[in-house]
């Protein structure tokens, strides 16, 4: 039984879950796991910040890694009223320093 199985919809309500990097999402759930509304995913697959096939979003399809991604675009976007575009480079940034100094450590 997953986290999903026990949530009934109370905006109150906490849950919490492993979540895997190949684990798929669709739209309802990946907004739920996110934490915000299915318009904000919707407004973010249409700029392009999130790669999803398709322009159904019956279809879409969202990895658990995009969702500390989307949890970090969040938060910048209301800590400091940027832009979805901007928050995504900067997550993007955030990340390619992250690799580069993984990279450092190993000597590569």
């Amino acid at each position: 039984m997953s986290s999903q199985d026990n949530y009934q919809g109370n905006p109150g309500q906490v849950f919490a879950a492993v979540v895997v990097d190949d684990q798929v999402f669709d739209l309802d759930q990946f907004a739920q796991v996110c934490g915000v509304s299915l318009e904000w995913v919707s407004t973010h697959v249409q700029a392009g910040i999130f790669n999803v096939p398709g322009d159904e979003p019956a279809r879409w399809q969202f990895s658990g890694h995009e969702i500390r991604r989307a949890r970090q675009i969040d938060a910048l976007e209301r800590d400091f009223e940027q832009l979805p575009e901007l928050a995504a480079l900067v997550i993007d940034l955030q990340d390619e320093v992250t690799r580069l100094r993984a990279l450092v450590r190993r000597g590569d």
